[in-house]
């Protein structure tokens, strides 16, 4: 039953949500949020719910985390848009290159879809080609370029590999012609794609952890040897992995280091940035002083924005502290093993996936290697256990369960009392398989 508040935004909000994607199409908002703290969010209501959705893997550090907010008071009493680089915005780069292996020079903009444009641009004018390769199944940000053969498509249209499929009405027809489809973690027929194209072939881009899907063991090592074989640069969509596995990101994680990386999401504890990070010989091309002809256009009036960076440098600074990635890690992967235990208890075949404390799963009794390999699983079970957890207030818990620093052994627990209560509740009304 939604409340009246939350009633309201209908009125004014293309079906009372900010995004396409919502938890029930056309049934509006379940409540409005008035604030987060730490590991929880409050509605206008009084409810409070535990965050497993922590803004799509943004707050690595949890909401509110002291160290952000006095960043950014301080920040924006001294202002927050100058049209030129400030103190935060080279701080912030001179982390990332500290930290990140690919990372000889950053450029800062307000997203992760900006940053990944922005790559793209980049690997195009390097090469002088103008297609490139990415992973079905695989999500790069909203723009027209990428929304190819994503998991917000319609897997029922697709066609074989390497064709793409526009995920949304009003991509042009023409965007299709730069964008090659490559099953993940299939090596074998992604460097056939790779041959046959390449002529053509501008870059390929990859999330090292494909929308909460593990690499298999080699993958990534593969595809970089595939890219520097055909000599085009390869890309790392770390928005949803960068900072969250590791100082470095993926790259430190599994030891892979790209030509160029984009980042977003938890650089800024929540605030909009965006990253792009690369090698000297890719990042110079964006140099104002770069010749004619290879200089690539980058202009955005809120890139390097100092509000922001600033969140973004406390945030690499709270990162840095001893035990944080081991921390991590270890909630993930027990609560990986807990949720595997509760589901089979159950009698529910589970594939459980995920990387470190990304934690996923598939209700299948098969081998999930890829996207069309998890359409076998039955999605519309874990809707359902969404929103069973969303009764026990428990917020985003349908699926890929984020966690932060400020998740420890209370909200482990709630989550785990929340899930079994829900599939008991499933079970009961006979909406378990």
């Amino acid at each position: 039953m939604s409340s009246p508040e939350a009633s309201k935004a209908a009125d004014y909000l293309p079906g009372g949500t900010y995004a396409t994607i919502a938890f029930d199409p056309g049934a509006g908002p379940e409540f409005l949020f008035s604030h987060g703290a730490g590991a929880y969010l409050y509605t206008t209501c009084g409810r409070r719910l535990l965050d497993v959705m922590l803004g799509h893997g943004s707050l690595i550090l949890g909401h509110c985390h002291p160290a952000v907010v006095e960043a950014v008071k301080r920040q924006a009493e001294l202002g927050n848009t100058f049209t030129h680089v400030t103190r935060p915005a080279i701080e912030l780069a001179e982390m990332m290159v500290e930290d990140v292996p690919c990372a000889d020079k950053v450029r800062l903009v307000n997203s992760g879809t900006e940053a990944v444009m922005l790559a793209l641009r980049l690997v195009r004018a390097v090469t002088g080609r103008e297609r490139i390769l990415k992973f079905e199944g695989a999500y790069h940000g909203f723009a027209d370029g990428l929304l190819f053969s994503t998991n917000y498509g319609r897997p029922d249209r697709w066609r074989e590999h390497p064709l793409p499929d526009a995920d949304s009405p009003g991509i042009p027809s023409g965007q299709a012609d730069g964008v090659l489809i490559a099953p993940w973690n299939d090596l074998e027929r992604t460097r056939e794609i790779a041959a046959d194209a390449a002529a053509d072939l501008a870059g390929i881009i990859v999330e090292p952890v494909m929308r909460g899907l593990a690499s298999s063991p080699g993958f990534l090592e593969g595809v970089r040897s595939l890219a520097s074989e055909r000599g085009v640069p390869l890309i790392f969509d770390e928005v949803g992995t960068g900072f969250r596995l590791a100082r470095g990101g993926a790259q430190e994680y599994y030891g892979v280091t790209p030509d160029l990386a984009a980042f977003g999401k938890g650089l800024g504890s929540g605030y909009p940035i965006g990253a792009v990070a690369g090698s000297n010989e890719i990042m110079r091309r964006l140099d104002p002083g770069s010749p004619d002809g290879e200089r690539v256009f980058s202009l955005g009036s809120f890139h390097g924005n100092a509000v922001s960076a600033a969140a973004g440098a406390a945030t690499l600074r709270e990162l840095r502290r001893p035990g944080v990635y081991e921390h991590l890690a270890a909630y993930g992967n027990k609560l990986r093993g807990s949720l595997e235990e509760l589901f089979l208890r159950f009698d529910l075949p589970v594939h459980m996936t995920g990387e470190a404390n990304i934690v996923e799963w598939f209700f299948t009794a098969d081998t999930v290697t890829d996207y069309r390999s998890s359409l076998r699983s039955n999605r519309a079970l874990k809707e359902r256990i969404g929103r069973e957890m969303r009764r026990r207030d428990i917020f985003g818990g349908g699926g890929r369960l984020g966690s932060s620093t400020e998740h420890g052994k209370a909200e482990m627990r709630l989550t785990l009392d929340a899930m079994e209560a829900s599939l008991s509740a499933l079970r009961d009304s006979g909406e378990l398989h």
